[in-house]
């Protein structure tokens, strides 16, 4: 809602007041929409806390028709033949630690290719027959997505 008043600058500053306001509720609006019942949101004594959360990324793996290539996706990510090695982050490290699930090598789901991740990928690529090296390349992604 807008209020608006009739005394000079006042306007402005009201209406931007509200405009403010309505702002930062639609956005913790969205946060809950988008992050899920169960989910806290941040508060003003959240900043003192010491407790480390953790989220994981949700992985729905399906098969993906695309243009030159057919095969298993999580949604993140449609590479194949990109290199993802340790210390990598971010959307194709969580798709290949969705596909890994997918196959039955569980590991967390955090966009984070640490020790863990490489770990699994190595085990699947010993699984798999193909070289082992802990890094994902074209072969790897190949198998990850059948």
């Amino acid at each position: 809602m807008i209020i608006w008043t009739r005394r000079g600058n006042g306007i402005a500053a009201r209406y931007r007041e509200v405009l403010t306001g309505a702002a930062v509720c639609s956005t913790l609006a969205l946060g809950v929409v988008l992050a899920g019942s169960g989910t806290a949101a941040a508060a003003p004594e959240a900043r003192e806390s010491t407790e480390t959360v953790s989220a994981q990324a949700a992985c729905s793996v399906y098969w993906r028709n695309g243009v030159d290539y057919d095969g298993l996706t999580a949604g993140y990510s449609w590479a194949w033949n990109v290199l993802v090695v340790q210390g990598n982050t971010g959307d194709r490290v969580r798709e290949i630690q969705c596909l890994l699930n997918y196959h039955g090598f569980g590991v967390t789901v955090d966009g984070d290719f640490g020790p863990a991740t490489a770990s699994k990928v190595r085990s699947f690529q010993s699984a798999r027959k193909i070289g082992v090296d802990g890094k994902v390349g074209p072969s790897t992604w190949r198998q990850l997505r059948k």
